[in-house]
């Protein structure tokens, strides 16, 4: 059958492309080292500002920048022709200044937050009071900032809309707490103004072009597009003929392979033990953001983020949920289970990615959770013995996960007064050693890296096994 769809998506990408496409005399490589120049400013700009917000965990920005860089469906949309990675950098652009004003303004309520004698024992003891000026009194610009990105993401893709009410949001609450008074939301909703009123400015054209084209109530072409639209199955329809369990199952399945790497118009996968190792991984992942968010629930001294932090992580939970909330809902029309659709969120996602492997690496949280996974591995091996189906690939994987999270508290005896109360004590003596200390450390810096040197290495092996392998089929 063939395809029909409307293009009616915003024009920033294209003008930019087609500028490219002419200088380049129609070359289709410009276009795409466009799109690579676009993911390079992601990466740099995503640990711009990671690095501005945990300039103290080193681990959360490197780790969350790797995995940003080397998810092979990223990077595989990164060398493609679409307007996703320039909306990326402009949500990522949009983020960067949100967070910035957010810290003006925890900052501001900090120092003012301090009593006469707190400000007379700092200043006595030597140490200079919070500056507040150099971030506060530049509110208006960063808000005004702001609303150029929302407007410059509205002229790039659609999803980029749901940013506006997020950092409105954003921008109330933060107001609020300062105050905890209906004054201070009214100050949030003036603040809003800033923001919002250039963001309009610069999508008002395209919303007239758009409803005399469309129609008055059409101003993003979204209805004709639904109604033109052909070849494409919709969710409906899909149900009706398979069954709601096989579409869940389905959704589910394609959505988690495709959000790691199905390439190809979702015609090359990647081997299914390979999709099986990234399943465990990101079991072992979501265990590590459980402990984090146990710990962050407790507050000091459980917790080593202060509240700018905390309230960044709230800022990215959100957007998660926004992203995945529009995922559902575009999937309510029409079968498109495509996890590339999730990358608009990669600065959070990869975030709370290096968060919870960062949390594991702790020696109870990572030998509890190895537990948890030898338990499971246990009881995968009896099931699958007893009922004829053992599934060897599957349990190995969880062994090579579970095995270092259980080893790793060996590694920290000696590390900042560090020790292991069933080990003898000759043990730790050795194990204390500046020698040995030094392995240990250079072996507990080689379990983090492990997952990211494997998705390098699994970027680089994609070409060979995979997509060389599809294109000779099609010769």
């Amino acid at each position: 059958a063939s395809l029909r769809y409307e293009s009616y998506q915003p024009p920033l990408y294209y003008l930019l492309g087609a500028i490219v496409y002419r200088v380049s005399a129609g070359s289709l490589l410009g276009v795409r080292l466009l799109n690579v120049l676009l993911g390079l400013g992601v990466l740099l700009l995503l640990y711009f500002t990671l690095e501005m917000v945990f300039p103290d965990k080193p681990m959360i920005v490197i780790g969350a920048t790797a995995f940003t860089a080397f998810l092979p469906m990223h990077v595989a949309v990164t060398a493609a022709v679409t307007n996703d990675v320039l909306a990326e950098l402009l949500v990522i652009a949009q983020l960067t200044t949100l967070l910035t004003w957010m810290r003006g303004q925890l900052h501001h309520r900090q120092h003012d937050s301090l009593s006469e004698r707190d400000r007379n024992e700092i200043e006595g003891g030597g140490a200079p009071l919070p500056e507040r000026d150099s971030l506060y009194t530049r509110q208006p610009a960063m808000l005004l900032l702001l609303g150029l990105l929302l407007g410059l993401g509205l002229l790039t893709k659609i999803y980029t809309y749901a940013m506006v009410p997020l950092c409105v949001l954003a921008i109330i609450s933060i107001t609020w707490l300062q105050e905890r008074h209906w004054r201070g939301l009214r100050r949030g909703l003036s603040d809003s103004v800033y923001m919002v009123v250039p963001a309009i400015l610069l999508g008002l054209p395209w919303w007239l072009r758009s409803t005399r084209l469309y129609g008055p109530w059409d101003f993003l072409g979204l209805r004709w597009h639904d109604q033109v639209v052909a070849g494409q199955p919709t969710t409906s329809e899909w149900i009706a003929q398979y069954g709601f369990v096989p579409y869940s199952e389905r959704a589910f399945s394609l959505t988690f392979q495709s959000f790691w790497g199905v390439f190809g118009w979702l015609g090359v996968f990647m081997d299914q033990r390979i999709y099986t190792a990234l399943l465990i991984g990101s079991g072992v992942l979501f265990l590590g953001l459980l402990w984090s968010l146990i710990r962050l629930i407790s507050g000091r001294p459980d917790t080593d983020l202060d509240d700018y932090q905390r309230s960044v992580l709230v800022v990215f939970a959100l957007m998660v949920a926004v992203v995945t909330a529009s995922y559902i809902w575009y999937n309510t029309k029409f079968v498109q289970h495509q996890g590339r659709y999730f990358f608009w969120g990669i600065l959070p996602i990869s975030t709370f990615v290096a968060l919870g492997w960062r949390e594991v690496m702790r020696p109870l949280q990572g030998t509890i959770t190895g537990i948890l996974a030898t338990i499971l591995a246990v009881a995968l091996a009896f099931t699958g013995y007893v009922g004829g189906s053992l599934n060897k690939w599957t349990i190995l994987t969880i062994g090579l996960f579970a095995l270092p999270l259980l080893l790793q508290p060996l590694l920290f005896i000696g590390y900042d007064g560090y020790t292991l109360l069933w080990l003898p004590t000759s043990m730790q003596k050795l194990l204390a050693r500046h020698p040995v200390a030094r392995v240990s450390q250079f072996l507990r810096l080689a379990v983090w890296l492990a997952p990211y040197l494997l998705l390098v290495l699994l970027n680089l092996l994609i070409p060979t096994l995979y997509l060389l392998p599809q294109l000779a089929r099609h010769r």
